[in-house]
């Protein structure tokens, strides 16, 4: 399967891009690629499979995935029926500094650290 880099031009005075994918599933993209922006994808409605890295799973409605810098994927929605609606956003990690004193900090950095694999947040 051939990867091919993907240009994320941020929304207009934005620092992230973001994208509502409510079209026919014939509409879309699913063009294995890879880009440096963070993306983070949750899928309202849908269900089929979803390439991450080189994991390969199934993805269901309410899904939401971290996807790292620079990791290989594909638009979900491979093998899915109509319809598919899914949010991304896809941001630079520079956009996520803080202060080191701040609690925060070090969970999202932990947190970003872990999204180079792909993270896929389980419902409680």
């Amino acid at each position: 399967m051939k990867v091919t880099f993907e240009r994320v031009i941020p929304d207009e005075k934005s620092s992230f891009r973001t994208i509502h994918n409510n079209s026919p599933i014939s509409e879309f993209k699913w063009e294995y690629h890879y880009h440096p922006e963070i993306e983070l994808v949750c899928v309202i409605s849908g269900s089929g499979t979803r390439h991450v890295g080189y994991h390969k799973s199934n993805y269901t409605n309410g899904d939401l995935v971290l996807i790292g810098s620079n990791i290989p994927h594909s638009g979900f929605g491979l093998n899915s029926i109509d319809p598919h609606e899914e949010i991304v956003l896809q941001f630079k990690e520079e956009i996520l500094q803080f202060p080191q004193q701040e609690v925060e900090a070090r969970s999202i950095k932990d947190l970003l650290e872990l999204s180079k694999y792909g993270i896929k947040f389980h419902r409680n």
